[in-house]
């Protein structure tokens, strides 16, 4: 079902509240009152269907349980439908990005990415992708997009982001939501509001709505079908119990009609069904491991009724939104499919790997190192797990991990690509993420060769000479296997040994001298969170090089014996069990480092591939010793190019000793290609940043010594620091937003901070000319800003003009500006040497503040407008005069 469809529907529901026909109630029978039923959505269909539902079905749309069908597909949630009337169940899955559930699904490029493409058509073309999936894989709701800020590169989810820029955020968000429900799957926008990593916020108006609430604006503005409210406090009131946010401005400022839905365990009382909430989850379908507390059960909503602290009616208003988004969709006639069939891969792929492609940001490039010449191809050293493995999404999460089968690596499409060429490529893994089985003179039990298997079954017993049961060894255990293995592990000489629990078709928790390492596949316990072990459900950045999920914990052990227990727990798959037990020794880690610095000395250039977690700062090294890594490789080759697979800014200490660096974010599944014909010149980096890049952490909003009051953690009320929150926020730690809008790249500027790469900042192996600027009044009340860009250098490449408003000459009373605020952006592909006149619109919104006392107001007066490459730069500028006048704003008056 496409966008026509939907958007049809709601001019028919719009022009027909007063007409009824017998069969527009859908599969259920018709409502038989001769009258129309009683206004409640304003959807004939939806209202009908209320005046025929029993408070005990209405409540029954309020929660969700746990799905009992043998066909379940374990996604985040579920809704229980009402048979009677026709009203189908309604699944929820999560993101971003992709889709997840117990199928293995499209590794998507990451959000950072796609947000770094400055690019409403890759944002759109990724939308399209999701929704078709879900679509396919017998869902009904996307858990995406995550459009809060990236305040704080300390929290561990800022880089599920679409960055630090509200305009930007709320852009690509709104062009996902657009993909997404073309395709006839609706999506739901989070975390409603201000969700930025801390967990108890006071924030202003002003900023709030300027800020916070601008990407939720322009969700709803593209017909985002839910919204889901978030775990924090928000101005003294849980965000999913704030009638404020979610009534006052959700629904009466910003005119939302669709549902809300609790984060799951967001919810506190059956009472936030007053302030606006209208569906909790998980309820009763909690993910596996984990126990969340239900408020919104049918016993606790009509002993409420029952006592007046809540309405019937609202109950009512309730199950209608719900409805009427399910009614918008098709689910209420006939378009509601639960049933799994193949994705469109091939389609797939395409956006994947277009979106990699122009989301890489070139941050350095010296000498012109790259793209890789003739001579630097003669002899070439690719060097990380990244280059002869795909990192796709950095496994695991609430993201698809994608399909090992459409993740050509940077190697093999290295080598495929300059095939009869002359080139000579070699490779040295340095850090082995898979390892080698763990033999059997290292393991025993009660003395005796080998560990004692049980089945926890039937309690048979086994003795296995190696852990080590995969189907390409032929060994796979049977579906549905239940082992225990245990025993000694016997090492020769004291170190740190990386011990390596893998697992598929079940889940394998491995303790060593009786402390628990790592659950392999494990959710929240030890079954897997979405059914199944997926191949890159371990915490290891990818799949192990022949397919399995990968649990590796780095333990210091003494020489000598060592207690050793494995526990294998079957998953739903009907696969056979495959679980291995692999290590790497101090002198494997230490070969295999000395392997690749030898190849760095003998190559004419080294490209290092690295990777971050995407949960650390600039505080915390790279995993697995990969600074030091890059700096010895550095030390021996001169022409040392870094491939990085970053969504949040790092240290990166060995910056003065490297060529370029290009961060690729993470790429989904075509991550491993796209950086090959990168390197090769096949493609030109086009990424721009999609935050600030700092020079030290204290320069962050988020870190600043003088201001503890701003940092996530936030302050108690005598002034003095909190530790880090836990799920349940704090009450007595709070986290004031006093830096009001000065969010990210505006902080920088407030402060006269210089960062290490400035917001929307990314090189290109050509260059461009910015000339003729020229404004005009837009029909919305906004500005229409034209140029003229010119590709000057050698090669094809993308342009990315950005627009900046600079503040009003004459500054209104009260009113929060920043130095600069973009304004407008766009993307221009260009041939070298050409040049094309590209238009780029200012929203009205982009021209105004809000007040509380008059709304949105258009702050009138000279301002300087800025285009530029990046945002702090400024290659034309002009005054522009900014009226209430749409004919005459936006005149240029000085340039």
């Amino acid at each position: 079902m496409g966008t026509t469809r939907i958007t049809r529907r709601a001019c028919l529901v719009a022009g027909a509240v007063t007409v009824l026909a017998v069969g527009v109630l859908g599969t259920g029978a018709a409502y038989s009152s001769p009258n129309p039923p009683p206004t409640v959505t304003g959807d004939v269909r939806v209202d009908g269907l209320l005046a025929r539902m029993t408070l005990d079905e209405k409540l029954t749309l309020l929660q969700g349980e746990a799905e009992t069908a043998t066909d379940r597909q374990y996604q985040a949630g579920y809704l229980p439908g009402i048979p009677r009337l026709g009203i189908p169940s309604l699944k929820l899955t999560d993101g971003p990005p992709g889709v997840i559930t117990r199928q293995d699904s499209t590794g998507m490029t990451s959000t950072m990415g796609v947000a770094a493409t400055f690019s409403q058509s890759d944002a759109t073309a990724n939308g399209k992708t999701i929704g078709a999936d879900a679509k396919a894989l017998g869902q009904d709701v996307v858990l995406e997009p995550f459009v809060n800020m990236d305040r704080d590169t300390s929290w561990g989810r800022g880089f599920n982001t679409f960055g630090e820029d509200p305009l930007l955020t709320g852009q690509t968000g709104a062009a996902e939501i657009t993909g997404i429900q073309s395709q006839g799957t609706m999506a739901q926008v989070k975390h409603y509001i201000a969700y930025d990593g801390a967990n108890n916020v006071n924030v202003d108006s002003q900023t709030l709505h300027e800020i916070y609430l601008q990407p939720f604006a322009d969700a709803i503005g593209a017909g985002v079908s839910s919204v889901m409210c978030s775990y924090n406090i928000v101005n003294g009131y849980q965000a999913c119990g704030n009638s404020t946010t979610l009534t006052q401005i959700l629904r009466n400022e910003l005119g939302f009609k669709g549902f809300v839905t609790s984060d799951w365990g967001a919810t506190h009382g059956t009472t936030y069904l007053n302030a606006g909430l209208d569906m909790e989850m998980p309820g009763g379908g909690g993910p596996s491991g984990i126990s969340l507390p239900s408020y919104f059960s049918k016993t606790a909503i009509k002993a409420a009724i029952a006592s007046g602290s809540i309405a019937e009616s609202r109950a009512t208003q309730a199950a209608g939104r719900i409805l009427y988004e399910m009614d918008r969709f098709g689910l209420l006639t006939g378009s509601s499919k639960h049933s799994v069939t193949p994705e469109n891969t091939s389609a797939d792929e395409q956006t994947v790997l277009q979106t990699a492609l122009d989301s890489a940001t070139l941050l350095q490039n010296k000498n012109n190192a790259l793209p890789l010449s003739t001579t630097a191809l003669s002899g070439l050293a690719m060097i990380g797990p990244g280059a002869g493995q795909t990192i796709a999404t950095n496994s695991g999460g609430e993201a698809a991990g994608g399909l090992l089968n459409q993740q050509p690596s940077a190697l093999a499409t290295v080598k495929k690509l300059t095939a009869g060429t002359g080139a000579k490529v070699n490779y040295a893994v340095a850090d082995d993420l898979t390892g080698t089985a763990v033999p059997a003179s290292a393991l025993s039990h009660l003395g005796s060769p080998g560990l004692l298997r049980t089945n926890t079954k039937t309690n048979a017993t086994h003795v296995d000479a190696q852990l080590n049961f995969t189907t390409a060894k032929g060994n796979a255990l049977a579906v549905g296997a239940a082992d225990t293995w245990s025993g000694t592990l016997t090492v020769k000489s004291a170190g740190s040994y990386w011990l390596n629990i893998q697992a598929l078709g079940g889940t394998a928790n491995l303790t060593v001298d009786g402390k628990s390492l790592t659950t392999v596949g494990g959710g929240f316990g030890p079954a897997p969170r979405y059914g199944v072990v997926h191949p890159t459900d371990g915490n290891a950045p990818t799949s192990t090089t022949d397919g399995l999920a990968n649990g590796r914990t780095l333990v210091a052990l003494t020489a000598g014996a060592h207690t050793l227990s494995v526990v294998e727990t079957p998953d739903v798959s009907g696969r056979p069990v495959q679980v291995r037990l692999n290590w790497v020794t101090p002198a494997q880690q230490q070969a295999n480092r000395n392997a690749a610095v030898a190849a760095a000395k003998n190559a004419k250039t080294a490209v290092v591939f690295a990777w971050d977690t995407g949960s650390g700062d600039l505080s915390a090294p790279l995993p697995d010793g990969q600074d030091q890594l890059i700096a010895d490789v550095a030390a021996v080759n001169p022409n040392t190019v870094v491939v990085l697979q970053a969504n949040q800014p790092i240290a990166m200490p060995w910056l003065g000793k490297v060529k370029s660096v290009l961060d690729t974010y993470y790429g989904g599944d075509r991550a491993g290609e796209a950086a090959a014909e990168l390197l090769l010149g096949k493609a030109n980096p086009s990424g721009r940043l999609p935050f600030t890049w700092p020079a030290t952490l204290n320069q962050e909003v988020a870190h600043s010594a003088a201001h503890p009051e701003r940092s996530s953690n936030g302050v108690h009320p005598d002034g003095t620091a909190c530790g880090p929150g836990g799920f349940v926020p704090d009450p007595t730690c709070v986290t004031t937003y006093s830096e009001g809008v000065n969010i990210g790249y505006r902080y920088f500027d407030a402060t006269n901070e210089t960062p290490l790469y400035p917001f929307g900042y990314g090189l290109s192996y050509t260059a461009f000319q910015y000339s003729s600027l020229q404004s005009s009044a837009a029909t919305d009340g906004g500005l229409n800003v034209s140029l003229r860009v010119t590709n000057t250098g050698t090669a094809t490449g993308s342009a990315v003009p950005q627009v900046y408003l600079g503040t009003p000459k004459t500054l209104p009373s009260g009113a929060q500006f920043a130095k600069r605020a973009l304004a407008a952006y766009g993307r221009v592909s260009l041939a070298a040497g050409q040049t094309k006149t590209l238009v780029l619109h200012v929203p009205v919104r982009q021209l105004q503040y809000w007040s509380d006392a008059s709304g949105w107001t258009t702050a009138t007066g000279t301002r300087q407008l800025i285009v530029s490459s990046n945002e702090r730069s400024s290659n034309l500028t002009a005054m522009v005069e900014i009226t209430n006048d749409p004919v005459t704003t936006g005149r240029v008056v000085h340039s």
